[in-house]
């Protein structure tokens, strides 16, 4: 089975200009638990989509939990108003292709530690795969991730 089968579409991103406090309005208004991050060398760049649906036409840069803003803004006391998503993107970013196998896919997510993999096709974001998605379909992994 490939990534392509069973990521999510589409991608939720956000320039690194932007500021956390929009990010986590994203977040809680779609009810999802991350923002991919697109650099903003590109942004604008005429027929590129607009908006936050898609890869706002910059490279993928980095991605930005729910976690990342507990631990690197609230916990460090920062205001969200001024932190911008470049200072807090998890960041080199870890990537899948549509290609990858869930099995290729889940041993990069154990190996890396991580929980969501953006999935990019030709320099742009194309969907999102959790771990949820991989442990549902691959379960004996489970030990690799918990354990």
């Amino acid at each position: 089975m490939k990534i392509r089968e069973i990521m999510s579409r589409p991608i939720i991103a956000e320039d690194e200009e932007t500021l956390v406090t929009k990010i986590a309005e994203d977040m809680d208004e779609l009810g999802i638990g991350s923002v991919a991050i697109t650099s903003s060398g590109e942004e604008g760049k005429e027929g590129e989509k607009e908006g936050r649906e898609g890869s706002k036409g910059g490279k993928p840069v980095g991605i930005i939990t729910e976690r990342d803003i507990a631990l690197k803004v609230l916990l460090k006391d920062k205001r969200a108003s001024e932190v911008k998503a470049r200072e807090i993107m998890s960041s080199p970013l870890v990537t899948v292709e549509p290609e990858t196998t869930v099995d290729e896919a889940c041993k990069l997510a154990a190996r890396k530690r991580i929980k969501r993999l953006p999935v990019v096709e030709n320099g742009r974001f194309v969907g999102i795969v959790s771990i949820r998605d991989l442990l549902a379909r691959k379960p004996e992994f489970v030990r690799e991730f918990y354990f």
